[in-house]
């Protein structure tokens, strides 16, 4: 077991001496430089920085956001009128999504709909969290009858996709099987 003392270091990063440091004649010139230790969020965030993957996706996630705050920036089209003689027209230049029967350029509500949908992602994501963290804090906490029983609850609603999936394949293959 470690000391509680000693924080917690995974990666050491390079410094480079002061001036004021003289080299040792006996060590290269690349060992020269001494390790200091770095925490666990530093540690994180330099292996996020050098993952592409993370820049991508960090890219494609603040792209939404101001597609979301700034809808207008995105489209020149309204949501909810349309233009009849534009009816069922495909993909264009005008309509990058085409137009629906009504002559509604699809474009600008999927453009405006982001918000919704952003806001439904945050909402649930923090509702998630302030549930599971309370429940596990009283689990944790109080453990004995009230940890085994929150411990079932969670375990129905870990089933739950489970049936979900097991209705849709037999509803799906009911008179083939």
């Amino acid at each position: 077991m470690s000391d509680p003392g000693t924080p917690l270091v995974s990666t050491p990063y390079l410094e480079r001496p002061s001036e004021t440091e003289t080299p040792d004649a006996r060590t290269p010139a690349g060992a020269q430089l001494q390790e200091k230790p770095r925490g666990l969020l530093g540690d994180a965030w330099h292996d996020l920085r050098r993952n592409p993957l993370f820049w991508i996706s960090a890219t494609l996630i603040v792209l939404f956001v101001v597609m979301a705050a700034f809808p207008s920036l995105f489209t020149s089209g309204d949501p909810a009128n349309g233009v009849l003689s534009r009816s069922r027209v495909g993909p264009s230049a005008e309509g990058w999504f085409g137009y629906d029967l009504q002559g509604r350029d699809v474009y600008a509500p999927t453009v405006y709909g982001a918000r919704a949908s952003i806001v439904v992602a945050l909402l649930s994501t923090i509702g998630t969290l302030l549930i599971g963290g309370a429940l596990g804090i009283i689990t944790g906490y109080r453990g004995g009858w009230i940890d085994s029983l929150l411990s079932r609850i969670a375990d129905i609603f870990f089933g739950l996709p489970f049936m979900l999936g097991a209705l849709v394949i037999l509803t799906t293959f009911n008179g083939l099987l």
